[in-house]
């Protein structure tokens, strides 16, 4: 079944004139041109949708992470620890010196002028061994407290990582949706002059072609005529 160009009317396919307005039909040859004709629309329809959805999908590209801002540095435990050895080598000194201030003072005073040397050096071997034991008692808890600040840092620090390789990996997605998008548009030049520029949509190019395939229209003049 076939309809006639300029009125519409239904007409049989063998007809080559149409009864209503005496139109004449497309021949065998015209009719093979306007095969070509869907076929390059149906090809412009193919890469306008494309870049319709393209264009919903695609961000800028300046939103993604390049593979050189993906990476955030861990700490070493050192990076934590070192307060605490300082910490830990002053108040040595400080507690050893005021042992040894105390034990001096002792050898001095009223009450202990018949102190044994042998008392007063085990005085000083006993404020070493505090000494000792309070910056042990630093180093210790300076461990507990660096490695818990260390972990926990590298555990964010992977949990920013796995986050920034994820976008940076969206953003290469992204830059082949916009080769893509570009390489399109490039094509679509081909085929503009085939169709006015207010039906370049998918919709109207392919109901455009609904209308030359069904033989309301010849030429995509007359079927952008249709749709007006």
């Amino acid at each position: 079944m076939a309809y006639c160009r300029k009125c519409g009317a239904v007409m049989a396919d063998d007809d080559h004139i149409c009864s209503k307005c005496g139109t004449q039909i497309f021949s065998g040859e015209a009719k093979l041109d306007k095969s070509g004709l869907i076929g390059k629309l149906e090809r412009y329809k193919q890469l306008l949708g494309e870049c319709e959805e393209l264009t919903t999908m695609i961000k800028p590209q300046s939103d993604f992470p390049s593979l050189e801002e993906t990476s955030f540095k861990k700490r070493t435990f050192i990076k934590y620890f070192w307060p605490f050895i300082i910490a830990a080598a002053v108040v040595f000194y400080l507690v050893y010196m005021l042992s040894t201030f105390i034990t001096m003072s002792s050898m001095y005073s009223s009450y202990s002028s018949q102190v044994s040397a042998s008392t007063l050096l085990g005085d000083s071997f006993a404020g070493l061994i505090v000494a000792l034991i309070v910056a042990a008692a630093i180093i210790f808890f300076g461990v507990k407290i660096s490695k818990r600040k260390q972990e926990d840092f590298n555990s964010n620090a992977d949990y920013m990582n796995r986050q920034s390789m994820d976008k940076y990996r969206q953003g290469v997605q992204n830059q082949k949706m916009i080769d893509i998008f570009q390489e399109n548009i490039a094509e679509m030049h081909k085929y503009e002059s085939l169709v006015p520029e207010k039906y370049r949509t998918s919709s109207l190019v392919g109901e455009i072609i609904s209308i030359l395939n069904d033989d309301r229209a010849q030429t995509v003049e007359e079927a952008c005529t249709m749709l007006s």
